[in-house]
């Protein structure tokens, strides 16, 4: 009996099968060990753990990547393919290292759109980049250490040879093949609420992608949301709805069916969803209408139209975090905390791409869309909703001020979209800038004058000042206030932090200052919130100014919300869960201002809507409890036990507010439901929800 080539003892020729499979296997496999030394790295490194199905999962989403990579190197000549194998090694290993120092500095994975703006982001903060780096040297030099075998052992990972194109062919197959398998073996697991499948198939999760399934996974599941959109929970949408009746009863109604609430009872608009979708041909935007016809609205209540006709200052505050205000170092926002509406149970979400998301999702109400820069993208499209827009139309001036950079994160098409006249630093607002570090409290004295002795204005500001890093060698704001808090028993990182917010203590006290003379403080209603938590603090400096180990997943993103105004004359205390999502349409309802709460993710405070917050990785707190999307456990307030439907129903909801809030970004909804004017041609863009042409519909 004669054994093939492949099975002969001996040296086997070099067209031999065994010749032909080793030129191919020999890097594939080294990619292979590459991709995964670096993909568990990065888990341990980020997540400070690994579980067994993140394991199994990242080794099986990392074989075909390795196999094309292979196939990639050794398709080309011995004398180019070692360099290309070099080089590819270089960038897998470089770009493993760069999402470590991305998420180590913003708590939050780089995206491939964020790649386009890199220009931007590293002219302004390319020096923290670079301390970042210097901070992270051992994961930077343990990720890149792959490249030295490849640049020394690339004559035994790459042998000589010629490789047939029907060699090609069936590699370039088993790599499909093998992701197919992988693909199959999640559609497979389906158990848990939260389970492998939905995580892969539906939520728009980065982080427990990257924790199950790699970051170079994570990379695909991110370009299909951005090409295809995010789907929906249609089995949650197309359930039978009970809407109220004027007698107080229940109807139930199928899902088709658009039933009518009454704008004099609900903050609702005038709008015919029944004509839109008898005549809407588009699948994507048909769903869309009946899905917003059967969300149940907020209802009008005592606080609707309470500060109607008021003048309105909101500040949007860098990192600013309830554990910076106290009673003696911040006096001013200590008592304003404490006093008009006092909400108990606030929270700052941290959302995935940039920093501008939690501007994007206090103003507009609505959860930014994972992979792209929503507030940049929303200037294209119609938003009647902006702040700016609303109080233009009833006769305010309206301006927005940002203490930096003028078209920083796009801002300079984003803020007019709203309804603003802007001005920042090379537009309108005579400021330096103090190695990135502008002063909030000069910001205030040179903006106020511009607005308050106007009849009416609403006023939006966004701060600087409270910025990372916190050190007195890179931030200007920290130097400026250490020796204020250099007695205090923190370390060096957390005192810099605090000194820095004592410049927006300052610059709030000149704001009520000028409102004062001027007789207009009483007539003005102040708004304050963070655009996140402190997260340029490590957890364990985080601690510190807790006074026990914070916990991570809910109590690092509790802040506080200054809702005030002079003229109240007592404390209203919110005892309800409620988070940024929610600040928009909160203050639309207490100016009485006419806005469709369907068309929103966020929901009046102040209403008898359910609270919910809800986090980027779909965990989420209710009245009832708390839900770890991580481990995948709900945890009752009083320890009482809580159906599995109810959880599964409140992650059917947030899957939703992600997915309709995207899907109202990339298909400009507000311009087909509202009648806007129409949108000029040169601004189609190609994102677009489409759930038809899913992956997996």
């Amino acid at each position: 009996m004669t054994l093939p080539s492949f099975f002969r003892a001996g040296r086997p020729g070099e067209g031999s099968l065994y010749s032909r499979w080793r030129r191919l296997a020999a890097p594939s496999l080294f990619f292979a060990g590459v991709i995964y030394y670096d993909e568990l790295f990065l888990k341990l490194y980020c997540f400070h753990s690994l579980s067994l199905p993140g394991a199994v999962f990242t080794l099986l989403f990392s074989l075909p990547l390795a196999c094309l990579l292979g196939l990639l190197c050794a398709g080309l000549s011995p004398r180019r393919g070692r360099p290309a194998l070099a080089l590819a090694t270089l960038l897998v290993c470089a770009w493993m290292a760069a999402q470590t120092v991305y998420y180590h500095l913003f708590k939050t994975f780089m995206t491939v759109f964020s790649l386009t703006k890199m220009g931007m982001v590293a002219g302004a903060f390319g020096g923290m980049a670079l301390g970042e780096i210097l901070v992270n040297w051992f994961p930077i030099i343990m990720l890149l250490l792959p490249v030295l075998p490849a640049l020394f052992c690339a004559g035994r990972i790459l042998p000589g040879g010629e490789l047939p194109s029907r060699g090609r062919l069936r590699w370039a197959l088993l790599a499909v093949l093998l992701q197919l398998a992988a693909m199959a073996l999640v559609l497979c697991c389906g158990w848990g609420v939260m389970s492998l499948r939905y995580i892969y198939t539906q939520a728009a999760v980065p982080e427990l992608e990257v924790q199950n399934f790699g970051m170079f996974t994570q990379t695909q599941l991110e370009l299909r949301r951005v090409l295809f959109g995010i789907e929906p929970d249609r089995e949650h949408v197309n359930r039978k709805k009970s809407v109220p009746l004027s007698d107080g009863r229940q109807e139930e109604l199928p899902a088709a069916a658009a039933p009518v609430f009454s704008p004099e009872e609900y903050n609702v608009l005038d709008l015919d969803f029944q004509a839109l979708i008898a005549g809407e041909e588009d699948q994507d935007l048909l769903e869309m209408h009946r899905y917003f016809a059967q969300a149940e609205p907020t209802r009008k209540n005592q606080w609707t139209g309470y500060f109607e006709g008021k003048n309105l200052v909101w500040i949007v505050a860098e990192g600013l975090c309830h554990l910076a205000v106290d009673p003696e170092r911040t006096p001013t926002l200590y008592r304003m905390s404490h006093s008009g509406f006092v909400f108990e149970h606030f929270y700052t979400p941290l959302w995935g791409v940039s920093t501008s998301d939690g501007e994007y999702v206090t103003t507009t109400g609505l959860i930014p869309k994972p992979g792209v820069w929503s507030y940049s993208l929303s200037s294209e499209n119609y938003m009647p909703f902006g702040f700016g827009n609303q109080f233009a139309a009833l006769g305010y001036r309206t301006l927005a001020y940002h203490d930096y950079l003028y078209d920083y994160y796009d801002r300079d098409r984003s803020f007019p979209n709203m309804g603003y006249d802007y001005r920042a630093i090379g537009h309108g607002l005579d400021m330096e800038l103090t190695e990135n570090f502008p002063s909030d409290l000069e910001m205030m004295e040179k903006i106020v004058p511009e607005f308050v002795n106007e009849d009416r204005f609403m006023v939006y500001c966004l701060t600087v000042s409270g910025h990372l890093n916190y050190n007195t060698e890179e931030n200007a704001m920290c130097r400026r206030h250490f020796e204020e808090v250099a007695g205090l028993p923190y370390s060096d990182p957390v005192r810099c932090y605090l000194a820095c917010q004592l410049e927006l203590e300052l610059a709030v006290s000149s704001l009520l200052d000028q409102l004062e003379q001027t007789g207009k403080l009483e007539d003005t209603v102040i708004v304050i919130s963070g655009d996140h938590y402190p997260y340029g603090l490590l957890d364990e400096e985080y601690s510190e100014l807790l006074g026990h180990t914070v916990d991570p997943v809910f109590e690092i993103y509790e802040n506080c919300l200054i809702l005030w105004n002079a003229g109240m004359g007592r404390t209203v205390r919110v005892d309800k869960y409620c988070s940024s999502l929610d600040v928009m349409p909160t203050l639309a309802n207490l100016f009485g201002l006419e806005y469709d709460s369907r068309l929103l993710a966020g929901r009046d405070i102040l209403s008898d809507a359910p609270g919910l917050v809800v986090f980027s990785n779909y965990s989420f707190l209710t009245d009832q409890g708390s839900y770890n999307s991580v481990t995948d456990q709900f945890s009752s307030w009083d320890g009482s036990p809580v159906l599995e439907s109810y959880v599964a129903e409140q992650i059917a909801e947030v899957q939703n507010r992600v997915a309709y809030s995207a899907a109202i970004l990339d298909q400009d909804y507000y311009r087909l439901a509202l009648n806007g004017p129409p949108k000029p041609e040169s601004q189609d863009r190609p994102f677009r929800i489409g759930p038809r042409r899913s992956w997996f519909q």
